[in-house]
């Protein structure tokens, strides 16, 4: 899909869990493109904006975009390569570890992800001991096909999970990491998963915790892919109503968008007792208001806080004699710039290794992308570092950390690094 063509959007009417109307809006983050859709600069006078605006349901505590660009324009062209990271790579192999390790399943058992990319959690297995099958509606799914994983080019719901379970049999483990918020029918999304999981099957969910988003700041995972920012609470009522039950969590310190909660997911009378844990993190959600829009524009006011200071250090350096750029190109760091109002007359390029970013400008702000030794010829000093939720692995394998430059880590609080 070109930005000329017309991106489909509709505004929500009703929460998606629960199918209350009590929406209330309390972050606005302005009109932006959808974070992926890195365009050539040709393309500039073509691209299209939407709002960006996140809502809290008022009755199971959901919050949630109110505008919502159809899942088959973002995905149609899709340039985010999840296994360009080494740092996701090394996280979701300690994933896969873990979860054989703890749930023991056969050789031979299926094991699925949903949005497996370009095969990045499906090379974490022994191929050759489990049947490995990817779910992948977007383009990066024909890089994990070429590596030669069976992908469905379909997006998960209902049907599919049943289709699946008599093509394939049923699995016992499915993982979807950092794909959860995306789904907008999210109801069918779990009846599938309810139909295509064994009796002692699990299913493995990573998103970006709400409560972590509200606590320190982090607003950059805000974003058109990104339709719902999920706590414990409303999940619970949504696996209730589709015969699931979590039993398990836990909180880790990296995720594709940053820190992300990890559930562990079964059918309603699978054998696994629940951790203490879940109804733990559920009475402290309700502690902490999980329903109250007040708590919630009391953070918006945080953001824009935040968003002033990161321009003060920006205008600051500037004023010094600085060259600056940014460094890595996650769609969420688009979110960021576009929120701060970057131009190229503030950043001069951006950083990334994904090869299908590098001579593309960043969607909305429209500041040239480069390969890293290109950007280390540019004469930066310092760099806007976009994908914070990797500084210390940046900080020790960065040639531009090596040479002299330092981050501006943007979020919780705007620092200087190192």
């Amino acid at each position: 899909m070109t930005p000329g063509d017309s991106f489909r959007v509709k505004t929500l009417a009703a929460c998606r869990i629960c199918g209350s109307d009590e929406l209330l809006p309390y972050l606005d983050l302005g009109e932006q493109p959808p974070s992926n859709s890195f365009i050539r600069p040709e393309d500039i006078p073509n691209e299209r904006s939407f709002p960006l605006t996140v809502a809290l349901c008022g009755e199971c505590g959901l919050s949630q975009l109110l505008h919502v660009v159809s899942a088959a324009d973002i995905f149609d062209d899709y340039v985010y390569l999840s296994s360009t990271s080494k740092a996701l790579c090394d996280h979701y192999q300690g994933l896969a570890d873990d979860a054989v390790r703890r749930f023991q399943p056969d050789d031979g058992a299926v094991i699925v992800d949903i949005g497996c990319n370009d095969g990045i959690m499906l090379t974490r297995y022994p191929r050759k001991r489990f049947r490995l099958l990817g779910i992948e509606p977007s383009s990066a799914g024909e890089h994990a096909r070429k590596a030669g994983f069976e992908v469905v080019p379909k997006f998960f719901a209902r049907e599919l999970g049943s289709s699946l379970a008599r093509s394939h049999g049923r699995a016992r483990l499915i993982t979807a990491t950092n794909v959860f918020a995306h789904v907008d029918d999210i109801r069918s999304f779990a009846e599938g998963i309810e139909a295509l999981l064994t009796e002692d099957g699990v299913f493995i969910i990573e998103f970006p915790y709400l409560e972590e988003m509200l606590e320190h700041c982090y607003f950059d995972t805000v974003y058109h892919e990104h339709l719902s920012y999920l706590a414990l609470t409303p999940l619970l009522r949504l696996f209730e109503d589709c015969g699931l039950r979590a039993f398990a969590v836990e909180r880790v310190e990296i995720g594709a968008s940053g820190p992300a909660l990890r559930l562990f997911v079964s059918r309603r009378n699978a054998r696994f007792p629940t951790d203490a844990g879940i109804p733990g993190m559920a009475v402290d959600e309700r502690r902490r208001g999980i329903t109250s829009v007040a708590r919630y524009r009391e953070f918006a006011g945080r953001v824009a806080s935040v968003r002033d200071r990161v321009r003060a250090v920006i205008a600051g350096l500037q004023r010094d004699g600085h060259r600056i750029g940014a460094f890595a190109a996650p769609a969420k760091g688009n979110t960021l710039l576009n929120y701060l109002r970057m131009t190229p007359a503030d950043i001069v390029a951006v950083s990334e290794n994904n090869a299908l970013k590098v001579g593309k400008v960043t969607p909305g702000s429209h500041i040239p992308i480069v390969a890293e030794d290109a950007f280390l010829r540019l004469g930066v000093s310092h760099a806007l570092l976009l994908a914070w939720n990797y500084v210390d692995f940046f900080l020790k394998n960065s040639a531009f950390i090596q040479q002299g430059g330092r981050f501006l880590v943007p979020l919780p609080e705007p620092t200087l690094r190192p």
